[in-house]
């Protein structure tokens, strides 16, 4: 036997073992990880809660390892249902596609309220000089472009008549769309419009102020739901703790959702602020939020048959975990 070997402390020789225990049982968890794609149609607050959840840990925690996917509404709901994705965080396209028939369940509601701002080009002063201009939106009948239009309709114009609707791409781009003159004006993440602000773009209205229709959450497929449910709920548990580490822990929350949207901790500050009551405390939309998205589904789609909400939402995942 090696001499060395026989004169190493036996506290020495235990630790070594130990560690050598807790590789292997971390090898193995590692391995066990269940890994999950999560798709997001942009970068912003709405999600920030997954984000949190993930940089924190909580997602590990729970026995799942996430890629996070950003892709286009309409694109992620075909790929969740096709099984590319597992998890959908586009609210409004995903409530929209269920109330079409699409197997497609809510199991989690994030944000209750729009957390976007109507922001302006300098040059426009008050909202009359909006007649004629340019709006920028992310997709054709998504949230943000309903949310246009319930903003112009609240200055008394209407939409395609008094100004032009055009897709330019997330928040960023439409940021970066408003500096290059291509789009006159926006509904945009909150976290963005205190960065344009600062760069000397006017605020015109804050649509939270408007409407209560939710703006994000979690949609899954109904196989998924029934084959996979204990994974669904660790999903589920992971970002409801996102979401409170938010809500519990102001100064890190801003500090990351600063480095995450590449804005000033000032900024961060008064887009947290301004937003941090939107989220929801217990992962539940009320009634009232999702039958407003529906009603306003059903009146763009020109559908007429009424639909049940159990068939578009199950809180019965959130509820489980809150007991």
């Amino acid at each position: 036997m090696d001499p060395t070997k026989m004169r190493m402390p036996i506290s020495i020789r235990v630790a070594v073992a130990l560690c050598a225990l807790l590789s292997l049982i971390a090898d193995q968890t590692s391995l066990a990880a269940e890994r999950v794609a999560i798709a997001t149609p942009s970068r912003g607050l709405f999600e920030f809660p997954v984000v949190v959840a993930m940089r924190k840990g909580f997602f590990k925690d729970e026995g799942i390892d996430v890629d996070k996917i950003q892709m286009q509404p309409a694109v992620a709901v075909k790929a969740l249902v096709s099984g590319d994705v597992d998890y959908l965080l586009a609210w409004g396209s995903a409530l929209r596609a269920a109330v079409t028939g699409l197997p497609i369940n809510a199991v989690l509601g994030m944000v209750s309220r729009p957390l976007h701002v109507l922001v302006a080009r300098p040059e426009i002063k008050t909202p009359k000089d909006l007649k004629g201009m340019i709006i920028g939106v992310d997709s054709v009948a998504g949230t943000v472009d309903y949310l246009s239009r319930v903003a112009v309709r609240h200055f008394g114009f209407e939409p395609e008549r008094d100004l032009e609707i055009i897709v330019t791409g997330e928040s960023s781009i439409r940021l970066a769309a408003l500096h290059a003159g291509s789009i006159d004006t926006t509904p945009i993440d909150n976290a963005f419009a205190v960065k344009a602000e600062d760069e000397g773009f006017k605020r015109l209205v804050y649509l939270g102020d408007l409407i209560e229709l939710p703006l994000s959450g979690t949609a899954v497929t109904d196989q998924k739901l029934r084959a996979q449910r204990e994974q669904v709920k660790n999903v589920v548990r992971a970002a409801l703790r996102g979401t409170r580490f938010m809500k519990q822990n102001r100064a890190e929350t801003v500090q990351m959702l600063a480095d995450y949207l590449r804005i000033t901790p000032a900024q961060s500050t008064k887009a947290y602020d301004a937003s941090i009551n939107s989220f929801t405390d217990d992962g539940i939309i009320s009634d009232k939020g999702v039958s407003l998205d529906v009603q306003l589904t059903k009146e763009r789609l020109k559908l007429t048959k009424d639909i049940p909400l159990n068939q578009l939402v199950d809180w019965s995942l959130v509820r489980e975990i809150r007991q």
